[in-house]
């Protein structure tokens, strides 16, 4: 035998199912939303750490960027005293190389010979002078030739003077020096 209940549900009954499936779709909303929520801290926790660590990696740049500076500082100071200790050793070859040219001369300059003018421009000297006869002119000449800090010795000019009651023959020779010899 089938039975049928002809008589009304009550309403309580029926409205139980939706207030459990209600309350479970409000739960499920919670948690994603509690879940997205994290998601978003958890991002922006990481997007501060990340702007912190560019922000230390900036600083340490502009520090860098300033020893870097300091470094071409201490090159353009190195470089500058290198500059200056080229002119000192210069200097320092320029004051003994005169001396030495100078002592070299007195050596070849033979008797019978008087230089009244020693000339220097640049590296060229012109040396004026007189000798009692042409072959002591040629002696300093070819004295002149292999000496260690003179080159290109040229005779200009040989003329005869009398001086004294003496026929001398006044002369001018040019020639390059040599310091760095």
């Amino acid at each position: 035998m089938i039975r049928i209940n002809l008589l009304p549900v009550p309403k309580s009954r029926k409205s139980q199912p939706l207030i459990f499936q209600g309350i479970f779709g409000v739960i499920v909303l919670l948690a994603v939303a509690g879940a997205c929520y994290f998601l978003v801290m958890q991002k922006a926790a990481e997007l501060a750490q990340k702007q912190a660590e560019i922000a230390q990696k900036q600083r340490e740049i502009e520090e860098l960027k300033a020893r870097v500076g300091e470094v071409e500082k201490y090159k353009r100071q190195a470089q500058l005293l290198e500059e200056q200790l080229g002119v000192i050793r210069a200097l320092e070859k320029g004051r003994a190389g005169p001396v030495k040219m100078m002592d070299e001369l007195t050596e070849i300059v033979p008797k019978r010979l008087w230089i009244s003018s020693f000339k220097e421009a640049g590296k060229k000297v012109t040396i004026e002078g007189t000798a009692e006869s042409g072959p002591v002119i040629a002696d300093l000449l070819d004295s002149l030739k292999t000496a260690k800090h003179f080159s290109n010795a040229q005779l200009s000019i040989v003329s005869g003077v009398e001086q004294d009651g003496m026929k001398l023959h006044r002369f001018t020779i040019t020639a390059t020096v040599k310091y760095d010899v």
